[in-house]
Order: structure tokens, then sequence, then C-alpha cells
């Protein structure tokens, strides 16, 4: 059984992991109306722009957990898990906001690298909170939670849209459970470091 205070740690890493396949899954549920926004008349432009944005946004996430597998033995996972959600929360807020294709491409692009910190922060988490014993349960709630998150992105995406919002209003939606929990794990970083400070002056 996982013990409540594991317990907690485990569902607000199963959220985190929810978030990054939402994240992951942003552009594809409203590819179409971005294209349409900057090339109304292009279809085809289009379809170019958003696969570009597409593949570059996946070619950090995968490359850049090879990095945030060092970054998080350096800093640990808690710390690396807040980066990646406030990372993404902010790129979030500045695809919403930004006009020009250079800097949305170099906003995706970041938003990627952010998210590629993720399994790596998050499955170290696990691993060291949880026990033999309770490790399985653990994953299995963990890998609930991420596919849910890969429902949630284009199911939120249609409901909005059919709703009236705009694809923008879309992704600043999506920073808030980034920045929200990303801030959750700061305090959780830092009573860690505070407690680890206190041990060491007994």
């Amino acid at each position: 059984m996982l013990s409540g205070r594991v317990l907690r740690l485990v569902l607000l890493v199963s959220c985190a992991h929810a978030l990054v396949h939402t994240y992951e899954l942003s552009l594809p549920s409203v590819e179409q109306r971005l294209a349409a926004d900057y090339y109304p008349g292009d279809p085809v432009a289009g379809q170019r722009m958003t696969g570009l944005m597409s593949n570059s946004w996946r070619f950090t996430f995968g490359l850049g957990a090879l990095v945030a597998g060092w970054l998080v033995d350096r800093f640990g996972g808690k710390r690396m898990v807040a980066i990646y959600l406030l990372g993404c929360g902010l790129m979030c807020v500045a695809v919403g906001s930004i006009n020009q294709r250079g800097l949305l491409f170099a906003a995706m692009f970041a938003m990627g690298a952010f998210a590629s910190i993720y399994h790596p922060a998050g499955l170290t988490l696990i691993s060291l909170e949880t026990t033999p014993d309770n490790r399985p349960r653990a994953h299995g709630l963990h890998g609930i939670f991420g596919s849910l998150g890969i429902g949630l992105a284009p199911l939120v995406a249609w409901w909005l849209i059919g709703h009236g919002w705009t694809w923008r209003q879309y992704y600043w939606l999506l920073a808030v459970p980034g920045l929200a929990l990303g801030a959750i794990f700061v305090l959780l970083d830092r009573s860690d470091r505070m407690r680890r400070i206190d041990l060491a002056r007994r």
C-alpha cells in the first residue's frame, strides 16, 4: 500500500505526467486552426508550417531527455519537474501571444525542450519515493494519468473551439495548470532542501 505522503507525491507526479502528454498533443489538436490563421488562402503552406513545428517540438522532446537525465542526477527530480512545468506554462503563454512565425517556432522548440525533462525526472521521483512492494501500483497510477493526458488535449480543444474559443485562448488555458503545479513542486523542492539543511546542522 502507498502511504498518505507517498500517494500524494505519486498523484502530483502523475498529474505532471498527464500534462506533459497534453502539451505534446496541444499543437496537433489545434493545428488546422493555427495554419488557417497564418495561411488563410494556402492550406498546403499552413500544413507545412504546422508539420515543421510539430517536428521541432517532438525532436527536442525526445533528444532533450538525454540531457535532462544528467540534470536530474545533478539537481534532483522535484526541482527539474518544477522547471519543466513552469517552462511549459510560460511557453504556452508565449505561443498564445506571439504573432511572428519565427518566434512561434522558437516557442514550440523551447516547449519541447522543457517537456523533455519530465520522464527522467518524474520516473526518478517515483522510483526513489516508493518501495519494491508499492512501486508497481505507483507506476500503474502514473501510466493511467499519462493516458488521460493523451486524451485530454484533443477533448479540451474540441470543447473550447466548439464554444467559440480560439487556439490562442486554448494555449493560455493550458498555461494555468502547468504554472500552478510548477509552483507546488517549487515548494516541495524548497521543503526538501530546508529539511536537509536542518539535518546537516544536527
